[in-house]
């Protein structure tokens, strides 16, 4: 039986504390065969692709992978971790230390990577996958026959919107 004055939780999450968010540039692979950039990215900052100014990035559409590293401390205490990439624009898979930690699609954006981490320096990849749409819309700006994308009826033209695509961040540990 619930008191009056007493406070009913409407939270479904435990309220996590960070120990350390992942600050070190990412390198950001793109798939040449997508038309992404022919050299690995260093983003210092996330941010959406859309908002890039290299249309190799801007238009992108497919997968790209993301490489970085993180720091836990001697204060760190083996338990339970978890792996908090922020909110994604699209799906994400998520390795650490070489071994696969999950995938995420949906919010939370947090994967337990309790068994996978380590003091010490830890090695984070994570793939990111998003729809066709940007590299649709970034065709339409092309010339016929330099196109790569085709679909029976196109509802994009030049000047529509592009889909928020890519890690936002921020990427954290809990």
């Amino acid at each position: 039986i619930q008191k009056q004055n007493e406070k009913i939780s409407l939270v479904n999450f435990p309220e996590l504390k960070s120990i350390t968010e992942v600050t070190d540039p990412w390198i950001v692979t793109f798939d040449t065969a997508s038309r992404g950039p022919d050299r690995p990215v260093v983003f210092s900052k996330l941010s959406d692709w859309t908002l890039n100014s290299n249309d190799s990035i801007r238009y992108y559409s497919g997968t790209a992978l993301y490489k970085s590293d993180f720091t836990l401390g001697k204060s760190y205490t083996a338990g339970n971790l978890y792996l908090d990439i922020g909110p994604v624009n699209g799906m994400a898979r998520v390795k650490l230390n070489g071994k696969d930690a999950g995938g995420l699609w949906t919010f939370p954006w947090k994967v337990d990577i309790s068994a996978l981490a380590k003091e010490g320096e830890n090695k984070i990849e994570i793939e990111i996958v998003n729809t066709w749409v940007n590299r649709l819309i970034g065709d339409t700006k092309l010339p016929v026959n330099k196109r790569r994308t085709w679909c029976f009826v196109n509802p994009f033209k030049p000047d529509s919107p592009l889909t928020p695509s890519g890690m936002i961040g921020p990427v954290q540990i809990f």
